[in-house]
């Protein structure tokens, strides 16, 4: 759970604090007043890397606020794991971070350091960036991409919101050590036959030894001249590169580097195996959840008019209407559809939350927590009026940080921050009401 956050020098906020509780937070203000700065900064507290959409925020130092020489945000924060208050503090400074995690109400930090408070952090919330994301983040334009997209697109974009997409990731790591290996082997037999193809060009060694001793007899029996000096020369030069050709292909075991590049390339086909099959195990496992909330969300919405939405194992979408006849999604209007996008991604967010409760192995991972971002675009008002039903409804979640221009949200919203503009250069003015 987020407990309190303060934004020094971080974009428009020069120095602000704000504070969590259960229920619903509503983060509410004009455009470019900070709303989703606040979001940002929880994610830059917790994984020191910012995503925007799809994209990922590649200079921190942008966060700096204008005239400022470096940033800061400490967050405090209560861990799934182990029930317990911590504070992260990072900082930004031109080129650099630095990150400092302690216990809440210690004077000294349990580490220090980017990396190692990055690993830290994950320990103590059960879960990576990505999964985080994955099970708390639904970001502003996410929403409403699903229905537009196919059953193969939809199913892909629901594999990466579940984190499943970094598995065919590792799988294309995979397969291409494989060539790799493989490409070694074809290296080493050709490296072989090109040695074997030089020393046919040179006299057989004997030869060659036959030669030397020759012309040690002639010396012998003549005594040295540079005729015999040159020939002699030329001979050592010719039984030294023959030595070392000879070396060289020794040294290229063929059958035994051959025998072990084999057994690595079947260890790597086997690995490829095992990681392409997870995620279809766990998607398996899944998918019936993620159906069971997205319907639960829609309907919490669109009941008067719907009786089902249905996650086929494709990946398409139908609706049916209260008489139980189906209705194409394109026949929906925009406020349905909107509602579908929200229902499945959402969906996927508490289903994963309910799995990792439900789930020793995934214990540390019940975040029960969700932030959205602008969730209400396209609903009319009506629909509004539901959505924080809606919302409430999500049993898996404790904390709702919603970002919003929604007046039904502010209105159901158990904490509402206003953020008000004061003028260029100076931060929003800031109200709460509980």
């Amino acid at each position: 759970m987020i407990n309190k956050i303060r934004l020094r020098d971080f974009k428009v906020f020069s120095d602000q604090e704000l504070s969590f509780g259960e229920g619903i937070t509503s983060i509410v203000g004009p455009n470019g007043t900070g709303k989703t700065t606040v979001l940002e900064a929880i994610e830059f507290a917790l994984f020191k890397q910012v995503r925007r959409k799809d994209k990922q925020v590649r200079r921190v130092e942008d966060f700096i606020r204008h005239g400022q020489n470096n940033a800061n945000v400490d967050l405090w924060f209560t861990a799934p794991v182990n029930g317990r208050e911590y504070k992260v503090s990072r900082s930004i400074h031109k080129g650099q971070t630095s990150a400092d995690l302690y216990q809440a109400g210690d004077k000294s930090p349990l580490v220090s350091g980017p990396e190692k408070v990055d690993a830290e952090i994950v320990k103590l919330l059960g879960v990576n960036r990505d999964a985080f994301s994955a099970l708390t983040y639904v970001r502003q334009g996410e929403i409403d991409q699903l229905s537009r997209k196919t059953p193969k697109e939809r199913k892909e974009y629901l594999f990466d919101m579940m984190g499943l997409g970094m598995y065919t990731a590792v799988a294309g790591r995979v397969q291409k050590r494989a060539a790799e290996i493989a490409k070694e082997v074809k290296g080493l037999e050709e490296s072989k036959q090109k040695l074997l193809e030089l020393r046919g060009h040179f006299p057989a060694q004997d030869d060659v030894l036959a030669a030397v001793q020759a012309v040690k007899r002639l010396e012998g029996s003549l005594g040295s001249s540079p005729d015999i000096d040159v020939i002699s020369r030329v001979l050592e030069a010719v039984e030294s590169a023959l030595v070392r050709i000879s070396t060289d292909i020794d040294s290229l075991d063929l059958s035994k580097s051959q025998d072990t590049l084999k057994k690595r390339s079947e260890l790597a086909k086997r690995l490829r195996q095992i990681v392409e099959a997870i995620p279809q195990v766990a998607e398996e496992q899944l998918r019936p959840l993620v159906r069971e909330e997205a319907k639960a969300i829609f309907l919490n919405i669109f009941g008067d008019r719907y009786s089902d939405l249905v996650l086929d194992d494709d990946y398409k979408v139908s609706l049916y209407n209260v008489q139980g006849h189906p209705v194409p999604l394109v026949a929906a209007s925009g406020g349905e559809d909107v509602c579908v996008n929200f229902a499945l991604r959402v969906g996927v967010n508490t289903a994963l939350q309910k799995y990792a409760a439900s789930n020793q192995a995934f214990k540390g991972s019940a975040l029960k927590l969700i932030i959205l971002d602008e969730p209400g675009a396209g609903l009319d008002a009506q629909r509004r009026r539901w959505l924080p039903e809606a919302v409430r409804a999500l049993e898996s979640v404790r904390q709702v940080i919603v970002v919003t221009h929604m007046d039904e949200l502010r209105e159901a919203a158990d904490t509402v921050i206003s953020l008000t503009p004061q003028g260029k250069g100076r931060q929003p003015a800031v109200e709460v009401q509980h």
